[in-house]
């Protein structure tokens, strides 16, 4: 829209003091204008519109041109658990506390210590509710938060419980956050024995067995192992560029090849039948789903529409298949705790605490305490498989490393005798 304004501006009204009066959940505007000297001047202001926009310019000794209203970035990323966690549990406590929601959002949005990316996903949502939106459909627009999440506050806006959800799912985040973090603290030790398995056999083959070169050509055969190690050595000083292309290769092929769905259900199935990877993996989605389904269906989210927002978020195709048949199971007349006793890749304790709930008629407490329960083993999985990596690695490095001081010591001591043999 072109608009060209030669009124003369009101100096009466100061600039700042209605900057002050508009507030923060005005549409924000790029604008093209002129001073009174003819200079082009470009910015950014907050309007309830084009005609406030004008007369705040003109407070400023400035001519409207052109004005174009801005859309609010989305989120580029998805917010971490740990983020999701805070903001939950902030919500829950400020609307407890009877704080209204732009209030609350104003608030999120300007804490100290969070991410610029999440900063400014709150303040999308915080200027999407100024306009009238609901929360959960704000949220949605930003593509960063996930779908349980966003159901489930949708259905607690519809049921005018807003704060307890907000807090169930601050607990829910909480949990995956913390058993995250213990998965990850628990490969630490075994990524330290990679390294240093990889710099010593590095220091070995690049530093050491040179210095015998000249030695072992006084032998008429290396053996097997030495002629190994000295191809590997001449392969990586000659022809480094190549291994760095064909690893990459390597890993661009392997990401295309998850990105088949019949090759991600293959490994996904196969992650879930591992000797002891596989029961881990059990426990880990079994827990997360009860709690996911436990939260959906206290929000008052239906078994059905809870299951399909859980096929979402499982995290595993094998899985994911295996939910839409318990969803055609049940629209079917079956009942939950029997549709998860022919589902495979859940533990069997899931379906026999739901039918326990089914029974008393408190299944969405069942399935917390199931959830709960879930967890717990976890982390004692957590820590048994920690103790079979640490002794298994120190096995790897030590044969590892073994193989390669036999390789350089076993011609020495054939130099030996071939020096011997020539009067040496």
């Amino acid at each position: 829209m072109l608009l060209i304004c030669w009124a003369q501006p009101d100096r009466g009204v100061n600039h700042n003091t209605q900057i002050e009066k508009r507030g923060k959940c005005m549409p924000r505007y790029r604008y093209q204008a002129v001073d009174q000297n003819g200079k082009n001047r470009k910015g950014q202001l907050q309007a309830s519109g084009e005609r406030e926009l004008h007369g705040l310019l003109l407070e400023q000794g400035l001519y409207l041109i052109q004005a174009e209203g801005m859309k609010e970035k989305r989120g580029r990323y998805s917010l971490k658990p740990r983020e999701l966690e805070e903001f939950s549990r902030e919500l829950g406590t400020m609307i407890h506390s009877g704080i209204p929601m732009v209030k609350v959002l104003t608030i999120l949005s300007q804490e100290e210590g969070i991410r610029p990316g999440a900063k400014r996903i709150y303040q999308a949502v915080l200027a999407q509710v100024c306009q009238g939106v609901s929360l959960a459909a704000a949220m949605e627009q930003q593509n960063a938060f996930p779908v349980m999440m966003i159901s489930m506050l949708q259905a607690a806006e519809a049921s005018g419980r807003l704060e307890q959800t907000a807090l169930r799912l601050a607990e829910h985040y909480s949990r995956e956050h913390r058993l995250a973090g213990k998965i990850r603290n628990a490969m630490i030790y075994p990524k330290i024995l990679i390294v240093l398995l990889t710099g010593v056999t590095a220091f070995l083959i690049g530093a050491v067995l040179p210095q015998f070169e000249q030695l072992f050509q006084l032998m008429e055969e290396l053996p097997l192992s030495t002629r190994i190690l000295y191809g590997i050595s001449y392969g990586v000083r000659d022809a480094w560029y190549l291994a760095v292309l064909g690893c990459g290769l390597l890993w661009v092929l392997w990401r295309r090849l998850q990105g088949l769905r019949p090759i991600r259900r293959f490994l996904d199935h196969r992650a879930l039948t591992l000797p002891v990877l596989g029961p881990f993996r059990k426990t880990v989605y079994t827990a997360r789903f009860a709690r996911m389904l436990s939260s959906l269906y206290s929000a008052g989210i239906p078994v059905v529409p809870a299951l399909q927002i859980g096929k979402r978020i499982i995290g595993n195709v094998y899985l994911e298949e295996q939910l839409e048949g318990m969803i055609s199971r049940i629209k079917n007349g079956m009942s939950l705790s029997q549709a998860l006793g022919q589902t495979d890749g859940f533990l069997k304790k899931l379906s026999f605490s739901v039918q326990v709930g089914e029974e008393a008629g408190s299944l969405d407490a069942m399935l917390l305490s199931v959830a709960n329960a879930l967890e717990y083993d976890a982390e004692l999985a957590i820590n048994r498989m920690v103790s079979y990596l640490e002794p298994a690695m120190i096995c790897v490095m030590a044969l590892m490393v073994g193989f390669v001081m036999v390789a350089i010591m076993t011609p020495i001591y054939g130099s030996y005798e071939a020096l011997e043999q020539i009067g040496l």
